[in-house]
């Protein structure tokens, strides 16, 4: 089966504070959608930025901007990971 989301090679970090632990051996499809919903800022992290993605990619990122996102401490919600539905 294809995967419709294929990240580049490496493990990856998705929310600020969290370790670097998703690829592609362990992130399904449905994941990398709620990852993607949750952290659009993570789209650049994948193969290809596909048209499917409910996400607006952010054209800019200034390194100011990526500075003050790291300096903060990650709020309950960010240091929430996924949760498939039972």
């Amino acid at each position: 089966m294809t995967k419709k989301y294929t990240l580049k090679p490496g493990k990856h970090q998705f929310a600020s504070g969290s370790p670097a632990i998703h690829d592609n051996d362990n992130l399904s499809d449905e994941e990398a959608e709620w990852y993607l919903e949750k952290y659009p800022h993570i789209a650049g992290l994948f193969v290809e930025r596909l048209e499917s993605c409910k996400v607006e990619m952010l054209e800019n990122v200034s390194s100011e901007n990526i500075k003050k996102e790291t300096e903060t401490t990650p709020s309950e919600a960010d240091q929430q990971e996924y949760q498939p539905e039972k």
